[in-house]
């Protein structure tokens, strides 16, 4: 499914409103922020018509060690 120019555009515009108006409180708030960084840098790449725009697929996790198991 392919988007035309004006709902990538339209959307990039609703994504940097949402940015503007976010006000960081805790830990879930930056992450939400940083995925709509990302989906407006993906949907600007799109918008430029940029051929390989690299997608996440999950949620990027620092790397830390290993949950212990509950027994």
């Amino acid at each position: 499914m392919s988007l035309s120019k004006r709902s990538i555009e339209m959307l990039l515009d609703l994504v940097e409103i949402k940015l503007s108006y976010m006000d960081i409180s805790d830990r879930e708030d930056a992450r939400d922020m940083q995925v709509l960084e990302r989906a407006k840098e993906e949907l600007s790449c799109l918008d430029r018509g940029v051929d390989n725009v690299a997608s996440f697929a999950r949620a990027l996790r620092r790397p830390g060690r290993p949950r212990a198991a509950v027994a």
